[in-house]
């Protein structure tokens, strides 16, 4: 699927679930898996316990939270442009905040969402946050927020 700007059309979570693992199948990034058995996947994951899928424009983010809420581990799919991923981006971080999130992790492979990381590190709203990217020693990174109050 091609980028669809959420600001010109907004699609549904199952259009951009799909086409997110589309892109992801032609890039490359989902190796040997058919694209049906990750779609499937990605179902069955939204429909775990402590999970929520949320949609930002054209993002949805898939998270996993421990018992109590304050700790979120959290996956995103996208079709939507670079600028309002970013957008959408920071707003499902502030509604992680809101939530009474304090803890957030995210594993990622492509170097471009280390860069959407720092852009959200580096905005004043943000500044008393805590955020650390690790290489993974299976590949990949992770990145590691911790939403002080401040």
């Amino acid at each position: 699927m091609a980028i669809v700007s959420s600001k010109t059309k907004q699609l549904g979570i199952s259009e951009i679930i799909a086409g997110a693992l589309a892109t992801m199948q032609k890039a490359g990034q989902l190796k040997d898996i058919p694209i049906e058995t990750a779609l499937m996947t990605t179902i069955r994951e939204g429909s775990m316990p402590n999970t929520t899928v949320e949609q930002f424009g054209n993002s949805v983010f898939i998270t996993h939270y421990n018992e109590d809420k304050t700790e979120a581990a959290m996956r995103a799919l996208t079709v939507d442009t670079a600028r309002n991923y970013l957008d959408n981006s920071i707003e499902y971080i502030r509604s992680l905040a809101e939530s009474g999130v304090e803890r957030m992790t995210s594993d990622f492979d492509d170097k471009r969402i280390l860069q959407l990381f720092k852009s959200i590190a580096n905005r004043e709203e943000f500044a008393h946050w805590g955020m650390k990217v690790y290489n993974k020693r299976n590949g990949g990174m992770r990145a590691f927020i911790v939403m002080s109050k401040g």
